[in-house]
């Protein structure tokens, strides 16, 4: 309701001042007419208006002087290849004026192509509006300007409702995603930690087998002993050194001497 109010009396204000600006108008559109494409696009280069430059319409400002442009990239795109056909130098061989813009009729193109570039491109051009609004509210009556505030004010808190609900909207929504990332990250850890659980239980499952196949069929694990273990035990031992030889002959001597009779 505010914004229809606001731009009812906008409206209203703007052909009073298009009446007065008439005759600047056609003295303007008898003029353009003589201009060359190349001389168009220098003629703006030069004011810095690049929008008029591929022929496409100005930004406005909303009530909280943020730009608004209804032109896609498409669009932008769409008018720089015509434009590009019109000066392109081999359709204007020798034209000077013609290379030049052709040289600023890229240029053009891509500040508008670049999001950077263009926001800020954007953001001069609403500045340009706002003044613009500004100037032709000065010059309407009081009551107008009364009735113009009173419905900009108004339009200006519905915008800033919907940009904090907006904001609110994209918070949410990712926290929502991070989330979401979070947890798949802990079902994919879940899976791994399953898998791994089966793959050892199943390399337990062989060991405890191959015990079970090595007793039924009476043949000892690996390392418990056989042919060779058992040679070993056989095998009598040897001394080991000279001092074990001279023990055994001091316990032979005593064993001698305790056989002897008593009345010896």
């Amino acid at each position: 309701m505010a914004k229809a109010s606001f731009e009812r009396l906008a409206a209203q204000l703007g052909r009073s001042e298009d009446d007065d600006g008439s005759a600047k108008a056609s003295a303007k559109d008898k003029e353009d007419p003589k201009l060359t494409p190349a001389q168009r696009i220098l003629k703006a280069w030069e004011a810095k208006d690049y929008f008029s430059l591929l022929g496409l319409p100005e930004p406005e400002a909303d009530e909280l002087g943020r730009p608004v442009w209804g032109c896609s990239e498409v669009e932008v795109s769409k008018a720089y290849r015509k434009l590009s056909i019109a000066v392109h130098p081999d359709k204007n061989p020798g034209d000077e004026d013609a290379r030049r813009a052709f040289e600023l009729l890229n240029q053009a193109h891509r500040l508008l192509k670049d999001p950077n570039s263009r926001e800020d491109v954007l953001r001069g051009a609403a500045d340009k509006a706002r003044r613009r609004r500004e100037q032709q509210e000065a010059a309407a009556d009081l009551n107008t300007r009364m009735q113009l505030n009173a419905a900009k004010n108004e339009r200006a808190r519905e915008l800033r409702k919907a940009e904090g609900q907006g904001l609110q909207a994209h918070i949410l929504e990712q926290m929502r995603k991070r989330q979401e990332e979070a947890k798949r990250r802990s079902e994919a850890a879940a899976r791994a930690a399953q898998a791994r659980g089966r793959r050892e239980g199943e390399g337990g499952d062989g060991e405890a087998a191959g015990g079970r196949d090595a007793a039924g069929s009476g043949r000892r694990p690996a390392g418990e002993g056989g042919p060779a273990a058992v040679a070993g035990k056989a095998r009598p031992r040897e001394p080991e050194s000279d001092s074990d030889d001279e023990d055994a002959a001091a316990v032979a001597a005593r064993n001698r001497r305790r056989k002897k009779p008593s009345f010896i």
